[in-house]
């Protein structure tokens, strides 16, 4: 169990003083240098006129969003002052990260403080890569344990804005258990109660941001932590990771992906369309067959593209996917290299194959000789839990298994037919159109050139 860096972090910055004015408060920039932060890419990031600066000139444009971590571990209850100037070319969009996650290649997700130029908003309480807008300025979210919103007026924080962006100005930020509140400059902005058990976050990583776009620059002077309550498991992910061999199993795929951070980090990139609104990360796995502090991704009509050069090759294939329709249906695509039967590579699909109102679940592959498919009534598992399924072919026979079991197996032979197709997860191509979207919950998918032993299958399916 790894716990806060506190001798490396907290302790060691005293030395940046603690702020004399504000009992508990302790100052987490020096005014000089980036000691105790983290870029993910230091080009962006300097200190000028004693403010952490960050950029984005026609010189040095910026893509994706950037982040500066403070990098003493991940914080639970706390309160966070900081002064905050922006200015740019346009709309541009500026803020924090707090009690979030930061994803495999850098991007963060989860709680922020959000602020825009150039829109009557202002200044809001955001769920960066999942529910989007959780409060506006002059507004009083509370979610409840099914994660339903209701929201009631702020009157401190209505009206015209008493601050400016481009001007100095100040956010205290307090994080006490599901309670979190917003005031600018001494006046309460905005204010949430999350009690949703699978979205709200009890502790995550601070850190700045620079958003990608136009021209922009945002700095951040003065900033102080104090510290309500120590977190001492640094990362709940890391310290109750998945059982057994399973990892080691996915290390051989051809690609693998961790789908409750989009894949990100991993070898062959998703493109996740539309990239928001349509999905949410970082969800925490729930229902029957949930594994525990497993996270997920929610899918709402969102899909993932891995691009059309994935094949696998030869005589010998093997698909996984762990899965969860909460309602049941299984009526959508959900790991397929496909376009039409004419010109299928594989495809692992929820349908309504035989037009009885309830789902079934099948794979199918194309060889030089021939095509075939294998299904299952999804009446013979429960339809709402989660379950792991995997699509193989060894060169004599296709099935298809959920959990470890084999639910249905043809003959097959021949070498397996590639296409010019995109690889889709939770979607499938039908003469060029994206199609059949699937509305569900998803954690892995992986591919191999290969058939899985039965012992390999079992240990992705073990529990």
């Amino acid at each position: 169990m790894r716990y806060l860096r506190l001798t490396t972090s907290i302790f060691a910055i005293a030395a940046m003083c603690a702020c004399a004015d504000e009992p508990g408060f302790i100052s987490i920039f020096d005014g000089t240098s980036l000691n105790g932060w983290r870029p993910g890419d230091a080009s962006y990031w300097s200190v000028e006129d004693g403010a952490i600066t960050a950029r984005i000139t026609k010189e040095h444009p910026c893509t994706v969003n950037q982040y500066l971590v403070y990098d003493a571990g991940e914080l639970g209850d706390f309160e966070l002052k900081v002064e905050v100037r922006m200015n740019g070319n346009g709309a541009i969009n500026g803020g924090f990260q707090f009690r979030s996650r930061q994803l495999p290649d850098n991007d963060v997700c989860g709680y922020q403080m959000d602020n825009n130029l150039q829109t009557p908003w202002l200044v809001r309480l955001y769920d960066e890569y999942g529910r989007h807008d959780l409060a506006l300025r002059g507004e009083r979210a509370t979610f409840d344990k099914d994660g339903n919103k209701t929201t009631e007026p702020l009157a401190e924080g209505a009206g015209d804005p008493w601050f400016k962006l481009e001007e100095w100005h100040e956010y205290h930020l307090v994080c006490v258990g599901n309670k979190i509140s917003l005031r600018v400059n001494g006046r309460l902005a905005a204010e949430i109660e999350d009690n949703d058990p699978r979205r709200a976050e009890p502790q995550g990583i601070l850190a700045l941001q620079l958003h990608s776009g136009p021209e922009t620059e945002v700095q951040f002077r003065n900033i102080r932590l104090k510290i309500l309550d120590t977190v001492k498991i640094s990362s709940l992910r890391d310290n109750f990771p998945i059982a057994g061999d399973k990892p080691k199993i996915l290390e051989t795929a051809l690609a693998s992906w961790q789908l409750d951070s989009a894949g990100r980090g991993a070898a062959h990139r998703l493109i996740s369309e539309p990239q928001f609104y349509k999905l949410q990360l970082n969800v925490n796995s729930a229902g029957t067959g949930a594994r525990p502090y497993a996270k997920c991704v929610v899918l709402d009509g969102a899909y993932f593209d891995a691009g059309k050069e994935l094949h696998a090759e030869g005589n010998a294939m093997t698909v996984y996917l762990r899965a969860r329709d909460p309602k049941g249906e299984w009526n959508g695509g959900l790991f397929a290299k496909r376009g039409g039967h004419d010109r299928v590579h594989f495809n692992l699909f929820s349908a309504d194959l035989d037009s009885d109102g309830a789902g079934d679940i099948g794979f199918e592959l194309r060889t030089d000789k021939g095509f075939e498919m294998v299904s299952f009534p999804v009446s013979k598992i429960d339809a709402t839990a989660w379950h792991d399924l995997v699509g193989r072919y060894d060169g004599k026979t296709i099935e298809i298994l959920c959990d470890g079991e084999v639910m249905a197996s043809k003959p097959l032979s021949g070498v397996l037919i590639k296409n010019d197709e995109p690889l889709l997860i939770a979607a499938e191509t039908d003469n060029g159109n994206v199609v059949r979207q699937f509305h569900g919950e998803l954690e892995d998918a992986a591919l191999w050139s290969r058939a899985l032993s039965n012992d390999e299958v079992a240990a992705l399916s073990l529990r």
